[in-house]
């Protein structure tokens, strides 16, 4: 599964990890960072504290991964 940072901050001073299918992964390039391909979600945390510390999974679509 294809993984993507948000550079968009939520609410609670975090940026998000979301699947591509995700509906809440921005849908403009510029405000996403592509993460990688992984087999679960956990794999995508290492890379995307490469761009920010506070991180969080999105609620919605890191369930089904």
């Amino acid at each position: 599964m294809r993984y993507y940072l948000s550079k968009i901050q939520a609410d609670d001073d975090t940026w998000e990890i979301h699947t591509v299918n995700c509906r809440h992964l921005p849908k403009e390039n510029d405000q996403r960072i592509y993460l990688g391909d992984f087999s679960h979600c956990i794999h995508a945390l290492p890379v995307a504290k490469l761009y920010f510390r506070s991180l969080r999974f999105c609620p919605e679509c890191s369930i089904n991964t």
